[in-house]
């Protein structure tokens, strides 16, 4: 089995109307989560919370320890963080990760994005992002854009529009070329994990227009990499750290439950019942792997 994990910064479960984006989705792999349209055959979606006990909004630092590691991050620290993890959340993730805890019990793991000439330039003193610690952290490594050319990693904009603006030399992709690549990678080993963050980018800054453009984008980008997985053999997780994007009448966080969309073998052995936080995703993916 190979299970491939779409980590999607700042989408939640908000009620359908005409400020939520994902309500306008006529179809594909994302449009239930708009509350409108039925799930496909073979899917289930679930629903997480996000907020863990903690007052206040969900910040990404909190949020997205707690959903790579299992470990209630924003009890932990006193408080939901925003940003980038701290150290102490930046132990947590060395200690705890799912893609560690996955690489010690013996599976091949990996992690799909790649990183521009300018991360790697800034050497000791670049900034870490909670995905980038628990990469790192798995011993495993960051890919370059030289993977990327070789069509071995994806770029967080899967299209590489914005690298391309950026003046980097990458091949302009379809959504649809770009998550047939994904899901190829996601063959080669047990568990591939690939982050998207241009959702919670125009949850915060973008206009209706933009935040429909970037998830019709991620829709058709999905529902292809699916086409390269087999549902009897293969799983296919969806989930993301706190809300956002589905409600466009303001630019900051929810508190909504996020999405947890299963298909395949994650969707027909996933252990974990409805009633269900963010600190419950990476133990619910060990025991998928456990029990291949």
């Amino acid at each position: 089995m190979s299970l491939l994990f779409v980590f999607v910064d700042g989408v939640g479960l908000g009620p359908p109307g005409p400020s939520n984006p994902l309500s306008r989705l006529s179809g594909g792999p994302l449009a239930p989560l708009g509350g409108v349209c039925p799930l496909e055959e073979g899917f289930r979606l679930l629903r997480a919370d996000a907020c863990l006990g903690v007052p206040g909004l969900p910040q990404s630092a909190t949020g997205g320890t707690a959903l790579f590691t299992g470990v209630n991050a924003p009890a932990q620290v006193g408080e939901h963080l925003q940003g980038l993890p701290n150290r102490a959340l930046r132990d947590i993730l060395a200690r705890h990760s799912l893609l560690r805890r996955a690489r010690e019990r013996g599976r091949r793991v990996d992690f799909a994005n790649a990183y521009t000439p300018a991360f790697f330039a800034r050497g000791s003193n670049r900034r870490r992002s909670v995905t980038t610690v628990m990469t790192e952290s798995a011993g495993l490594p960051l890919k370059r854009l030289e993977d990327l050319r070789r069509g071995e990693a994806v770029y967080r904009d899967f299209t590489n529009r914005l690298l391309r603006e950026q003046g980097a030399a990458a091949e302009l992709l379809t959504p649809e070329e770009a998550g047939l690549r994904l899901g190829r990678l996601a063959l080669q080993g047990d568990l591939l994990v690939y982050e998207y963050f241009q959702t919670d980018h125009a949850g915060h800054r973008g206009t209706l227009e933009d935040a429909l453009r970037v998830l019709e984008e991620l829709n058709r980008f999905v529902g292809s990499a699916l086409k390269v997985l087999e549902p009897e053999r293969d799983g296919f997780i969806l989930t993301s750290d706190h809300g956002n994007i589905e409600d466009m009448t303001h630019s900051a966080h929810t508190p909504h439950q996020v999405p947890v969309l299963l298909w395949g073998r994650a969707a027909a052995d996933w252990p974990v019942g409805e009633d269900m936080t963010l600190c419950g995703i990476a133990p619910a993916i060990l025991s998928l792997l456990k029990g291949e």
